[in-house]
């Protein structure tokens, strides 16, 4: 048997030999383009976390030794300043710590400087947590981990395969002059697809782990749906109106919940009542009290 025969008998024609060849080769471009993107996105989130740890233990010296030796002047507060400052330039900074610290710049209150040693420490042991992970995964992966990170760059070419085997599918059905009226081939079209970018989100998204397994769990529920479409075209509507109800309700219940608006310890409000209890929260103006409290000496201050 020639080759040229024998690629007859496998593949039927020399067409169907470009069509397959053609599409190892896509198959192929996409996952090395997946691989490199994802390579360096975990070489930016490592570079990221080094940065915040940088700036973070720069700043997290000078205040223990304020907090441990609170009557020396070991830090000046020119430094303190700069290294404050500097510290929300921090890729990572979080919400709360970036209050924390307008907070104190603006009025400079030394009882604040313990809120943020703590803040500040916490966010680096998760960062150092994070890095760890991180460094793990890049170097030393497990076996199942090293095997998810060959099959991962796949991901993309695999739903953009199968998206493209959707259409032609509707294509083929749409031959028929009856089916361009037929809701059911639209249907069963819209919940593949849908089902398509739910699997490739659920796999894709690195940041899955901090929206809570309520996401994950919609997502396998939106595609696990679609399987209800190999029972036929009739029930693609149903599967459809599922899917997008599973879509809505994931905006109820993963939105971000906004913060209280009761003001937390260490709050701005909080702390000026306890300074100064007959201030009027609002006006800040004070109201004069009997007695002046006793003046706090403290090494940010120029004697």
């Amino acid at each position: 048997m020639s080759l040229t025969e024998w690629i007859a008998h496998i593949f039927g024609s020399m067409d169907t030999l470009v069509a397959v060849l053609l599409a190892v080769a896509i198959f192929s471009g996409l996952y090395i383009y997946s691989a490199s993107r994802l390579l360096g996105a975990r070489k930016d989130s490592l570079a990221r976390i080094r940065q915040s740890l940088t700036i973070y233990t720069r700043l997290a010296g000078p205040l223990g030794i304020l907090i441990n030796r609170p009557t020396r002047t070991a830090v000046p507060q020119d430094l303190l300043i700069q290294l404050l400052q500097e510290c929300k330039s921090a890729d990572l900074l979080t919400r709360e710590l970036h209050e924390q610290l307008d907070t104190f710049l603006s009025d400079q209150d030394e009882s604040r400087l313990m809120t943020i040693h703590k803040l500040l420490n916490r966010e680096m042991i998760r960062l150092m947590k994070e890095r760890d992970e991180l460094v793990g995964r890049l170097e030393r992966p497990g076996w199942g981990m090293g095997l998810w990170l060959l099959l991962k760059p796949a991901v993309p070419a695999l739903a953009l395969g199968a998206a493209i085997l959707w259409s032609m599918n509707l294509v083929e059905a749409l031959r028929q002059p009856s089916a361009w009226t037929s809701p059911q081939l639209w249907c069963l079209w819209l919940s593949n697809i849908i089902a398509t970018i739910s699997f490739y989100r659920l796999l894709m998204d690195s940041r899955r782990r901090t929206h809570g397994i309520v996401y994950t769990l919609l997502h396998l529920l939106i595609v696990a749906s679609a399987l209800f479409n190999l029972m036929g075209d009739s029930s693609s509507p149903y599967v459809l109106v599922t899917q997008c109800l599973l879509y809505m309700a994931g905006f109820r219940v993963t939105a971000t919940r906004k913060r209280r608006e009761r003001p937390y310890a260490g709050h701005p409000e909080v702390m000026e009542q306890f300074l100064h209890p007959g201030a009027d929260p609002d006006s800040h103006q004070e109201i004069a009290t009997p007695s002046e409290p006793k003046e706090i000496h403290s090494p940010l201050r120029t004697r």
